[in-house]
């Protein structure tokens, strides 16, 4: 088995994390390195450390998923970053998907998606919620897809 796949947990609800990285720990391969729950702590995780995933919250207190999925796109374009939200809401896709996101979750679906979403990203792959659009602007069912499928089907 090779070196194991790093990520950092950023949500500024502690309980969240806490939850998350009882999942993330049971996964064969998958080692979180740290928790953050502010701007500050998550780029000074990323400074310390490489990793190849960050999992974001879509509302950090002072970070938007948008604007630091650009910001680590940025300065670190070899992480991915999956987006974790509440809301079921189309614009959350395609903000996400716009700003360089490899996925976008959202966290009722996380006990049971969590491991597709990594494999999905791991693969270079866009993972997209087991729900897609529908023309309500909530989302529905969809497949995963390819940054280049995705692309092709939207204009963002």
């Amino acid at each position: 088995m090779g070196s194991p796949y790093l990520i950092v947990l950023a949500d500024d609800h502690v309980r969240f994390r806490q939850e998350m990285r009882k999942i993330l720990d049971e996964l064969p391969g998958i080692k979180v390195t740290g928790e953050a729950g502010n701007r500050q702590e998550l780029f000074e995780l990323l400074r310390q450390s490489p990793v190849k995933l960050v999992i974001l919250d879509i509302s950090l207190p002072d970070l938007r998923a948008r604007e630091g999925t650009q910001l680590i796109k940025r300065q670190y374009p070899e992480i991915k970053v999956l987006i974790m939200v509440l809301d079921q809401e189309r614009e959350y896709l395609d903000y996400g998907l716009a700003a360089g996101a490899a996925g976008v979750l959202p966290k009722q679906y996380v006990a049971g998606e969590i491991t597709r979403a990594i494999a999905t990203v791991r693969q270079g792959k866009i993972y997209l919620p087991p729900q897609g659009v529908a023309e309500s602007g909530k989302l529905m069912l969809a497949p995963i897809a390819t940054r280049e499928d995705q692309l092709e089907g939207d204009n963002f």
